[in-house]
């Protein structure tokens, strides 16, 4: 794991948490939120490895001391880390998946969780689902630490925890063991009990620049300038949202999206394109459509205002001029507006079919979602 020094774009979050440490005024539990792949459960795991080092300078762990060096490794007897897992890990199978999450965050570049929508944290009722559950951090926190001076439970995803282990963690924090730290990560506190949330100090990871995003996915995945600055610009200020882009080849991505929906509805091919998208069946591909569709939108609006901003899609600026000399700042409005039709359409599970025809449609001009 990194030290708070190799965290990029979260400088203010660590010196408050530097600041409390010193002063010895680190709470009981952490809530840390903000966008997806900005830091948060990284920078609790350097947390955890600031406050138990032998040898911290500078406002740093040393990263050579031997708890450094056990923590780095998620070795340490008193680190746990806890995030969504399927609910049919048991026993040996959910103890595997564990060490395999574990090694793949050690690997060289960007992590990224592989979760499916029903991966939950559970409270673990049994043996054989206790490991990495709410009634296991419950267990650990009531005991005596083995090495370190403060233990610490780092909770990814804690928005996706059952309601029953949200509610037994709940008695965690109400009557917090000494020597105990929790730090709960999400990004999307929204989803979380009030009753928690009040028992734990909060602390905003702000979203990470198209610039820092750039410079980490050409370090760390050997991407390519191009492609690194669109993914960043479709990232959001989610590193890792970026990466995961920039690990499908997000120019072809783009390129395609770009020339799907510049197809007038009653052209042929605009059958096909509906045909085979919808043939998907996946809402996270045409979420991806608009998503391109809105970015190349708004890089035309650069164009056509003469903005300083260089456009995401810098990469293909002469394609940009060239339909930017037909358009207008109220037609670029006007199909921006149809994309956002298709979003709304998209939130309220309209038949994939019908957006993909509808954007078409929009696009051209004859909107067809009134909602």
């Amino acid at each position: 794991m990194p030290t708070f020094a190799e965290i990029r774009g979260q400088e203010s979050a660590h010196d408050l948490l530097r600041g409390a440490a010193a002063r010895g005024r680190l709470p009981h539990a952490y809530l840390f939120h903000g966008a997806p792949g900005v830091g948060k459960t990284t920078t609790a795991l350097a947390l955890a490895q600031y406050i138990n080092c032998d040898r911290p300078r500078g406002g740093d762990s040393c990263g050579t001391c031997p708890p450094c060096r056990k923590l780095a490794r998620l070795k340490h007897p008193d680190l746990h880390w806890l995030f969504p897992m399927l609910s049919g890990l048991k026993g040996a199978k959910r103890a595997d998946h564990i060490r395999k999450t574990s090694d793949e965050r050690l690997e060289p570049g960007v992590f990224r969780f592989h979760f499916s929508q029903a991966a939950s944290i559970a409270i673990g009722r049994d043996s054989d689902t206790r490991a990495g559950s709410i009634g296991e951090l419950r267990h650990q926190a009531g005991m005596t630490g083995v090495e370190a001076r403060v233990k610490t439970f780092v909770i990814s995803e804690a928005d996706r925890m059952t309601d029953a282990a949200a509610n037994s963690l709940l008695k965690v924090l109400e009557e917090p063991p000494p020597d105990n730290l929790l730090v709960l990560c999400t990004s999307n506190p929204g989803a979380m009990l009030d009753t928690i949330m009040s028992r734990c100090q909060g602390l905003r990871f702000r979203d990470l620049s198209e610039d820092e995003i750039v410079e980490l996915l050409v370090e760390r995945e050997g991407a390519g300038a191009g492609a690194a600055r669109l993914a960043a610009a479709l990232g959001q200020g989610s590193l890792t949202r970026a990466a995961a882009l920039a690990a499908e080849d997000v120019v072809a991505l783009r390129d395609q999206a770009v020339a799907v929906l510049s197809i007038p509805p009653d052209d042929p091919r605009s059958h096909e394109a509906v045909r085979e998208l919808a043939a998907t069946k996946d809402r996270e591909v045409i979420h991806r459509l608009l998503d391109f569709g809105l970015l190349w939108q708004s890089d035309l609006l650069r164009v056509l205002t003469g903005s300083d901003v260089p456009p995401a899609n810098r990469d293909r600026e002469a394609l940009l001029r060239e339909q930017a000399s037909g358009l207008d700042v109220a037609e670029v409005r006007r199909r921006v507006a149809a994309i956002d039709a298709a979003r709304r359409a998209m939130a309220g599970n309209v038949y994939l079919p019908l957006v993909i025809r509808g954007l078409l449609e929009g696009l051209a001009g004859r909107p067809v979602f009134t909602t």
